[in-house]
């Protein structure tokens, strides 16, 4: 009897600690005015992009790219000539500084890259505004203030696929 009462016990622990959070962020509302900010600030620049209604990043393919090279899998090494800055008062916080290229593992980059550098080929050029969501979040980076609407002018270079 004492074994089952103990076994109730931690059947009650743990039935307690599977409980719903009421504290888990949700990025809905932030989202929907991140897509809103950046839809005003497009049309107060005269700006056009177009919207991935799927996650809401706003893009412009400058150059589709040479249409052959593409990013095919996670763990594809890219090349690029970058300049990231934030929506709000247009601070530059990250760049290529020449015209040599940076080189990242595609798995590795912001989500929002993720989702939209595939748009283009070698050779080509996006420019992209991503929601705070698909960027750094609720996290600040330095220079990165949380909840920042990135705006960022890419150019992929180059590419690797892995064999």
């Amino acid at each position: 009897m004492r074994n089952l009462v103990l076994l109730g016990g931690l059947f009650l622990v743990l039935l307690a600690a599977c409980s719903k959070n009421k504290d888990v962020y949700d990025p809905g509302p932030q989202l929907t005015k991140d897509m809103a900010t950046i839809k005003t600030y497009l049309t107060a620049h005269n700006l056009a992009a177009s919207l991935d209604t799927a996650t809401g990043i706003y893009y412009n393919i400058v150059a589709p790219g040479n249409g052959v090279d593409s990013i095919k899998y996670f763990g594809t090494t890219i090349d690029v000539l970058y300049k990231g800055s934030l929506m709000a008062d247009s601070t530059v916080f990250d760049s290529t500084t020449t015209n040599t290229p940076r080189n990242f593992v595609y798995q590795e980059l912001i989500k929002g890259w993720q989702l939209e550098i595939i748009r283009i080929t070698k050779g080509g050029k996006i420019k992209l505004y991503i929601p705070s969501f698909w960027g750094y979040g609720t996290v600040a980076h330095p220079g990165i203030p949380a909840n920042s609407i990135l705006i960022f002018d890419i150019e992929l270079t180059d590419l690797k696929n892995p064999i």
